[in-house]
């Protein structure tokens, strides 16, 4: 009977710390963000004019068509839908086409920047991270401009977004502001980064969300990029630190972001097969050559 009130009194201990962290991080999220996030509130921080074409390569750079295109399933350009399962449910992916009502086509420029440098929708809603807005903060501006151009220029697709299914409650979100805080990298800044295969590779190509571990709570605590066994689907997701590259030369890495094949011969799959041909085979060599060079470096890393 001692024992039974023991693990009664225990179990009441993790619901009260578990509402009180809930209730905290939902009282303190707006401190919380404008402390973390106050250099992407000024509405004047993105250019309002874009470049479209120049707009479809940040595109291609940042997996938006991999991702927001069901193609296993004859989907539209970006009209949404793709699954993507993991231990917290399955979400599916949102149109973002032109649509005025089922897309992003009524959002400004400014929403978009929200979404992508801040994680929130128009409302202040948070995104759950399946969005990966951690890499997304360190875009910079005029890559967003340019971005919002193209996204505009799309055929618009009247295509509802499906509703996620997932094991955890929609409360959950309010404590995501708290969640950024932590898994966010305090060192990203407008033109953070000095070569532009870092600022790829660790920005708008976001290889770090696939390809470093992942905690208990989802987060990204460590940004190197040293592989992850429980990647997307569920899929082992291989290291490709400097280290774990040294096999392989510049014009290998470069070949294999245009084509997938491997030194070996072999030919990537899964995601990573959608990511090269919707993605980094569309990219100019220059990109290509620029995210080889930087994977190959010394400087590949990570970042906290």
């Amino acid at each position: 009977m001692r024992a039974r009130w023991i693990i009664l009194s225990l179990a009441l201990c993790a619901v009260v710390i578990a509402v009180s962290a809930v209730a905290y991080a939902h009282a303190n999220n707006a401190r919380l963000e404008q402390a973390r996030f106050a250099v992407y509130t000024s509405s004047d921080a993105v250019p309002s004019a874009g470049d479209p074409e120049r707009g479809e390569s940040v595109a291609r750079a940042a997996g938006c068509i991999a991702c927001h295109t069901d193609t296993d399933n004859g989907g539209a350009l970006l009209a949404g839908g793709v699954a993507l399962d993991s231990p917290f449910g399955t979400f599916f992916s949102p149109n973002i086409t032109s649509d005025q009502s089922s897309g992003i086509g009524s959002w400004s420029v400014d929403m978009l920047a929200q979404a992508l440098l801040n994680g929130r929708r128009p409302d202040g809603v948070h995104y759950w991270p399946a969005f990966p807005y951690p890499a997304y903060a360190a875009m910079q501006r005029q890559d967003i401009a340019d971005l919002f151009a193209w996204l505009q220029s799309t055929d618009p697709i009247p295509e509802p977004s499906l509703e996620h299914n997932l094991r955890i409650p929609d409360l959950a979100r309010s404590g995501l502001g708290l969640w950024k805080t932590l898994y966010v990298p305090v060192d990203y800044q407008p033109d953070r980064f000095s070569e532009r295969g870092e600022y790829l590779v660790e920005g708008p190509a976001h290889c770090a969300e696939c390809h470093a571990e992942r905690n208990l709570f989802g987060g990204v605590p460590d940004r190197q990029l040293s592989g992850n066994e429980r990647g997307p689907e569920g899929a082992s997701v291989p290291a490709i630190t400097a280290e774990a590259l040294r096999d392989w030369t510049i014009d290998d890495l470069v070949f294999f972001l245009e084509i997938g094949m491997t030194p070996e011969g072999d030919f990537t799959g899964g995601h990573m097969a959608a990511v090269i041909e919707h993605g980094t085979a569309h990219l100019s060599s220059a990109d290509r050559q620029a995210m080889a060079v930087y994977l190959k470096s010394p400087a590949n890393r990570g970042y906290e």
